[in-house]
């Protein structure tokens, strides 16, 4: 049994509270949105967890699962340091491009596969 949803959006609600609480003390729009995102982030995670085995199923987490995220980011580190150390690209454009790039073949690679359709 998970946490019940009221539960969860009050947590939502704890967050956006602490983050414009951040934003009013120390008048900083960054700072109050990366507590946003921090304790959302949180949230979600602990929403997850309450609810593993529908969460673990849903995203794949099992040792194949595992095994294709790892070389996902892999992949994707590997090309963006070639972009880097070869084209001289500058770093956070060359990990987006990696993003993309990547992620596009993997996602078709995806599709095609008889188990998904």
């Amino acid at each position: 049994m998970g946490l019940s949803f009221v539960t969860v959006q009050r947590m939502f609600l704890g967050s956006f509270l602490a983050s414009s609480l951040t934003w009013f003390l120390q008048g900083n729009l960054m700072d109050a949105m990366l507590t946003f995102i921090g304790l959302s982030a949180l949230t979600g995670i602990t929403w997850g967890l309450s609810e593993k085995s529908i969460a673990f199923e849903a995203l794949g987490v099992n040792a194949e699962g595992v095994l294709v995220i790892f070389s996902f980011v892999a992949s994707i580190a590997i090309f963006a340091q070639i972009c880097i150390g070869v084209f001289d690209f500058p770093t956070v454009g060359s990990y987006g491009l990696s993003l993309f790039f990547i992620g596009s073949f993997w996602w078709t690679g995806a599709l095609i596969q008889p188990k998904t359709n």
